[in-house]
Order: structure tokens, then C-alpha cells, then sequence
């Protein structure tokens, strides 16, 4: 079933729900019968409050450490990063409420189940029968109209009770025909790997500075009789009611809690949205999120065993040709999780989307940006998604302001940085525990984050061509990154070279040693490389000369210091300025080899060199074919650079191995796999989702500063298949049919 997520059961976790979102609302659907509990979340809802993170005293250190890295005492450089030059933990994204849905029936028979996601409407239904009477219930949640939307028609009279309860501090309150969770949130929340006797801290609701919300839900019962009391909602006798959900808090912007209208806006979503009957609801809603799905289409073939609930279909898939819809399915299944988790004026997808139901989630559910907030965004400029990436922009450019003051207080620095984690705060310090001891490098001290947002936005002018964007933000953004670096870097040896530094999030062994604070790692010196090279290139585009900037002037001058690429002795692409062995050779991260994907820095600027493609190679297989998700996905889109076919599609294959979810908690470095739902999985996160997405696509679509290659990477298991939609970076899309005889292509207006 082409765009059909399909199930005969209701998921036994909730990390095997169903995702419906609009970008600033979501909810996973479980799918239970008698009792359907949908756990509600908001983007802005998050604990904290702004705060300045800057440190003047880090300054005094960075010295120190640099002498302890050059002299090769590098655990001494890393006991002064630990405990001088970090700060503290990033807030968390947090769980809003709990909607509960009843059937007020004792006992019941319950047969004909079936669950379904719909990926081009953006619906999700449940039915199954109740003592052979046939119940329905259909949710999509609508940006049109900024409301969830629960419908349940049931061929019997029933009687339904609806709860709003939360883990966060609040009260309920009730009204006619409505239910309302007022809240707020604390003002601290550690991270869940660091032990702390109090990890959730509140102040009291008149006067904390964290965020207050509200969630309401509206009964509109087309049949039966409506109760309120005592912080319920009962329908009586009811074969088909509405139920209208929404949300709104305090949050006016990453400086602000002070907005004190968002009980009026909750109010006037429900006002609005219960004006409109059903259909009207359902139309706005699948006109506006099918007007973004169906830009694009997939078409790798079919066979039966698309009629097999999804949990069947991944535990039979082996390999491409048994089930090529499966790899079209999941492919689509990461464009409909970015239009559900970033629409324009929303905050860009975390860690988990907008879908979490933990006080303290893994990683804090945060903005991880040595590459899983960066990953979320791959795909969406190709597939024709444009207008969701203006979440991330607009991270971008707060990033951008934040990071300022930390560049100027903490390094003395020019322009603007940042470290390896933020929040809805745009903390841009380096991370680290609120007592000091509990190591945390070499995660937490990596500058890289800054130059790698700044490559999306000179993504988004080429497949824009957006002169305006260009000038007032891709440009002036960029090249206050690009004088961070700068100031940043220092000579080594005749070569300009970032110091202290860190890769990602892999660490090396050095005379008995194992540390990861070095200089110059791989992806520092090509993150900094490509940033150099954009920003040139975007003042030629704009016609900026050096006597216009000169800090152009600069930034020629750096280009040919800079730290060259090495070779090791196994013949690999070395990660760090020295051919140190790799603590962990099989290493989730794959930052030194960033350059050729996401980059093209490799391949665009430097042609085919196949020494360095060799080294590459030899990198990649180094790694291994364990990984987390997200690690395979990028796998998929490094294999397709290289043009490996039949390896990229091997590694698709491992990408959709079922994972046990059982303890969806628990985490893996090396085999996550994927649950029921195509999240990825061990514990929930949505970023593979993504990297899936781009990594197909770059097999089936490469560009490269207007080289365009169609099909370069494609196994063959796809012996005939259809594609529309994808774009080129000029903004036109493509639409290719191929069969074993070749292919036929077009290139349209976008």
C-alpha cells in the first residue's frame, strides 16, 4: 500500500506510536481500543528561562590548554577544559499532558483491528469492533487551523470519558463543554546520564521564570449529551463527537517568558476551529499538508508483501527486492515527519521531533549540532521542502546572536560560536555538570557547530537562488562565523590550525593515553575550509569585493594555511592532525569524512581525486557495519558520493532492521535498528529518519555546482522505478523513469 504505514494491533510502547504533528503540536497514537492515550506535546515547551551562559574566566585557561595539547600533555588540557571552560547542562524539551480517551464498557470483545497512518494526508485511523459493532476513530492535527483533531464514530451508543492529566506541575479546570491543563514548567532539568539527588527543579507558579502553558481539549458531540466535572469530560450515548486539542504558553522568543496572551490564543484556536464541522477541518488539513507531500513521489516497484502489517514486513526484509515499497515507504516517512515537525514560524525538530512523553529524556530531547540537529534538515531542500527549513534558519540566525556574546566573553574572539549542544535558550557555551568532576569531553568542547549550520544556509540560496536571503542572512551570518575562526585558530608548524579541538564524538590513544583534545581534527579544518570557500563564493554572487569587505582580504589569506588533509598508515583519511589510533575504530561518528558527505567539499572543489576517495574507503570500512541508526544513515549517503551501489544498498538493509522496544529507554552505541513506527530506535530519535531520506536521495540524485547526475547510485535490486519531485540547486525539480534499458529524464520549474 503505496504511502500506507499499516498495523493489526495497538502498539505495545509508546515509542511504537504513530507521529502526528503540524509542526508546533504532536501526538503519538498508540491506537488501544477501550483506552487510547495520546501524549501531547508543544515545541516551546521546555524547561528554563533565558539566562547568559558566557564565562569571562574560560579566557584565562585557553592559553593553558593549548600549552598542555602542544606539548602532548593532553590530559592535563582536558582536566583544565573540564572543570574551567564548561558550563553547565542545556535545558530539556519536555512532555506537555496526557489525553485520555475511555469507553466506559466493562468487558467487550474486540475484533477486526487496524491501524494505519496515512503519509500523503497526514491522517492516522484506529478501527476495530466492540462486541461487532464497528468503532472509528480518525486524528490528524492541523496547521491550518493550529488544532488536533480526534473524531470517534462508533456503530453503537457509547459512553466516553476524557482525561487531561500531565507530569508537570499544574491544575485542571473545566467549563461547558471543555477541559484545560493550566502548568509550567522548571527551571532546571538535568539530563538523565547525570546523577543528581535533585534533578527537576521548580519555582512556585507566580514566580518562577519558566515557562506557564495551558492545554485545552473541546467536545463537540454530533450525538449524545456533554458533562463536565471534576476535571472530566463525559459524552453520553454517543455515536459520533469531536474532540478539538490545542496548546499555548509564556514563550515569547529564546530573551522571553512574559507572554501573558497565550490563555486568550489557546482559547481562540478552540473558538475558531469549533466553528467548522468535520469536513471543513479535514480539508484544510489534508489540502495543506498535501500540498507539501506530494511534491515529491517514489516508485521502486511492489510486491505482496505490502499487504503485511509493517512489524511482519520488517522482520521478513532481507533484502531490496523482497519488498522495495518498504525502502519507498521509509524514505517518505522522513518528509512527512519534517512537515509535521517544521512548519514556517515553529521551532526546527530536536532531538525527538516534537514527540517525547519523558521528563528527562534522553539527551535532554535537545539540539545536538555535531550532527543530529544538522542531519533532521538533509533532506529538505532536495526534497522539495523548502519552506520547512525556516524553522532552521531562524535557529540559525538566533544561534548566530547568542553565540556572539560567547565568542567576544569566553574567546575574545570576533563574530559568533558555538559548542556542541543548545537548547530553546540558544545556549551556545560549552556543556558540563553544575558541580564540577563528572567528565564530559570530548562531546562537550567542539567549536565546529557554527561553521556546519552556516553550510544550510548557503544550501537554501542555491536551491533558491534567493538574492535577498543571500545578502541579509546567508552572507553576514556566514562571514561572522567565518572571522570566529579566524581569531580562533593559531599557528602550528606553519599552519593555522584550530586548538584545543575535539572530533566528534570518538576519542584516541597516544602513548597509553586515551583523551579526544588534540588540534586540527579532520572535520574542524573542513568544516572551516568549506565555510571559507562559501563565504567567497557568496560575495561573488553578491558582487562584494575585498575593498567592500576586508575581510575577504582575510580569508584568502587563511585558505592555503590552513591544515592540510592527511593519509594514515592504514591508508585512511586521518580524524585527528596525528596518526593516532582510534579508541573506538568502530565509532558511531563519522566526522572526518564530513567532507565528502554532507560537504562536497571533496568532490566539488577537488574533483575526483582517487587517493583521497581511496582514503575514504578505507575510513568508511574501517568503521564497520554496526551503528546506531542515524550513523547508517549517513553511511547510505557517503556510500552514494562514492558510488558504491551495491553496498549502499546493503547498508539500506541494515538501516531497517527491527529493534526491540521493549525498553525504549535503553541505549545503543552500535546496533540500533529501527522500531515498528521507522523511528530510530534505542533509545526513540528522529534523525536517521531524516538521513534515510537523504541518503536514498542522493542515490537516486547528485549536484554538484550544476553538475547533475541522475541515477548515480542506484543497486541492482531497483531494476526499474519512477521518481518526481526531487529538486536541483537551481531550483528545478527532476522526474526520472528508468527500467534495466536505461532512463528517461525531464527537468521542470520547481
Amino acid at each position: 500500500m503505496k504511502n500506507i504505514m499499516y498495523y493489526d494491533k495497538p502498539a505495545e510502547n509508546w515509542s511504537d506510536g504513530l507521529p502526528v504533528g503540524n509542526g508546533r503540536i504532536g501526538t503519538m497514537v498508540t491506537g488501544g481500543c477501550k483506552k487510547e492515550v495520546l501524549s501531547l506535546n508543544e515545541d516551546t515547551l521546555w524547561s528554563g528561562y533565558p539566562r547568559d551562559y558566557t564565562d569571562e574566566k574560560a579566557f584565562l585557561y585557553l592559553e593553558k590548554v593549548r600549552t598542555a595539547v602542544f606539548e602532548k600533555r593532553y590530559k592535563d588540557g582536558e582536566a583544565i577544559l573540564n572543570r574551567h571552560m564548561t558550563g553547565v547542562f542545556t535545558e530539556s524539551y519536555l512532555p506537555m499532558a496526557d489525553l485520555i480517551l475511555e469507553i466506559e464498557k466493562d468487558g467487550g470483545e474486540i475484533s477486526d483491528y487496524k491501524r494505519t497512518l496515512d503519509l500523503a494526508k497526514g491522517v492516522c485511523t484506529t478501527s476495530f469492533r466492540l462486541d461487532g459493532g464497528l468503532c472509528i476513530r480518525t486524528i490528524f492535527c492541523s496547521h491550518p487551523d493550529q488544532v488536533l483533531v480526534v473524531r470517534f464514530c462508533s456503530e453503537e451508543a457509547q459512553d466516553l470519558k476524557i482525561s487531561l492529566i500531565s507530569k508537570l506541575r499544574g491544575w485542571n479546570e473545566t467549563e461547558a463543554d471543555s477541559l484545560f491543563y493550566h502548568g509550567w514548567c522548571p527551571e532546571e532539568a538535568e539530563p538523565s546520564y547525570y546523577e543528581c539527588e535533585d534533578p527537576i527543579r521548580y519555582a512556585e507558579f507566580e514566580k518562577t521564570r519558566s515557562i506557564r502553558f495551558m492545554a485545552g481539549v473541546k467536545a463537540v458531540a454530533l450525538d449524545g449529551k456533554v458533562e463536565t466535572r471534576e476535571g472530566l469530560i463525559r459524552i453520553l450515548g454517543c455515536r459520533d463527537c469531536l474532540l478539538l486539542i490545542s496548546s499555548a504558553n509564556s514563550f515569547g522568543g529564546y530573551q522571553s517568558t512574559a507572554d501573558r496572551e497565550y490563555e486568550n490564543r489557546l482559547n481562540h484556536y478552540l473558538e475558531k476551529a469549533g466553528e467548522k464541522e468535520f469536513g471543513e477541518l479535514w480539508k484544510r488539513h489534508v489540502d495543506d499538508h498535501g500540498g507539501l507531500f506530494d511534491k515529491v513521489e517514489l516508485d521502486l516497484g511492489h510486491t505482496q508483501r505490502e499487504k503485511l502489517p509493517m512489524g511482519k514486513r520488517l522482520k521478513l526484509f532481507k533484502n531490496l527486492s523482497e519488498d522495495p515499497e518498504l525502502v519507498a515507504t521509509a524514505f517518505q516517512f522522513g518528509r512527512y515527519l519534517t512537515i509535521a515537525s517544521s512548519r514556517e514560524g515553529t521551532q526546527p525538530g530536536n532531538l525527538q521531533g516534537i514527540w517525547n512523553q519523558e521528563l528527562r529524556a534522553p539527551w535532554s530531547s535537545n539540539y545536538t549540532v555535531n550532527i543530529n540537529t544538522e542531519m533532521n534538515y538533509w533532506p529538505t531542500e532536495k526534497c522539495n521542502l523548502p519552506g520547512c527549513q525556516e524553522p532552521m534558519i531562524k535557529f540559525i540566525r538566533e544561534c548566530a546572536k547568542s553565540g556572539r556574546k560567547t565568542a567576544q566573553v569566553n574567546y575574545h574572539c570576533r563574530g559568533w560560536c558555538l559548542h556542541h549542544n543548545t537548547d530553546l535558550w540558544r545556549k551556545t557555551t560549552a556543556v558540563g555538570p553544575r558541580k564540577k568532576g563528572q567528565n564530559v569531553q570530548p562531546w562537550s568542547f567542539w567549536l565546529a557547530g557554527g561553521g556546519w549550520l552556516c553550510r544550510h544556509l548557503w544550501e537554501h540560496y542555491l536551491y533558491t537562488r534567493d538574492k535577498e536571503f543571500l545578502k541579509e542572512d546567508a552572507y553576514p551570518i556566514s562571514m561572522d562565523c567565518a572571522v570566529f575562526y579566524l581569531d580562533y585558530m593559531v599557528e602550528k608548524d606553519g599552519r593555522l590550525v584550530t586548538c584545543p579541538s575535539t572530533s566528534p564524538e570518538n576519542m584516541f590513544q597516544e602513548n597509553g593515553v586515551t583523551t579526544g583534545v588534540t588540534y586540527g581534527t579532520a572535520m574542524d579544518m573542513e568544516v572551516i575550509e568549506e565555510l571559507f570557500r562559501h563565504c567567497l563564493r557568496m560575495a561573488e554572487e553578491l558582487g562584494i569585493t575585498p575593498v567592500d569587505d576586508e575581510r575577504l582580504n582575510e580569508i584568502h589569506a587563511a585558505l592555503p594555511r590552513l591544515l592540510e588533509r592527511k593519509i594514515g598508515k592504514y591508508g585512511q583519511l586521518l580524524e585527528w592532525a596525528e596518526d593516532y589510533d582510534e579508541h573506538e575504530v568502530n565509532h558511531r561518528h563519522l566526522s572526518h569524512l564530513y567532507g565528502l558527505y554532507p560537504s562536497d567539499l571533496f568532490t566539488n572543489y577537488y574533483g575526483w581525486d582517487d587517493t583521497l576517495m581511496e582514503a575514504c574507503k578505507t575510513s568508511l570500512s574501517r568503521r564497520g557495519r554496526d551503528g546506531v541508526p542515524w550513523s547508517r544513515a549517513w553511511k547510505i549517503g557517503l556510500l552514494a558520493r562514492l558510488r558504491d551501489k551495491e553496498e549502499a544498498g546493503r547498508e539500506i538493509v541494515r538501516y531497517l532492521q527491527l529493534a526491540d522496544s521493549q525498553d525504549s529507554r535503553e541505549i545503543s552505541y552500535t546496533n540500533g535498528g529501527i522500531y515498528e513506527n521507522l523511528f530510530s530506535a534505542r533509545p526513540l530519535q528522529i534523525d536517521g529518519c531524516f538521513g534515510f531520506t537523504a541518503g536514498v536521495a542522493e542515490m537516486l540524485l547528485q549536484d554538484e555546482d550544476g553538475r547533475v547526475k541522475m541515477l548515480p547510485c542506484i543497486p541492482k535490486a531497483w531494476k526499474e522505478g519512477y521518481v518526481k519531485g526531487l529538486k536541483i540547486r537551481n531550483g528545478d525539480c527532476v522526474e526520472i523513469r528508468w527500467n534495466e534499458e536505461g532512463y528517461k529524464s525531464c527537468v521542470y520549474g520547481g
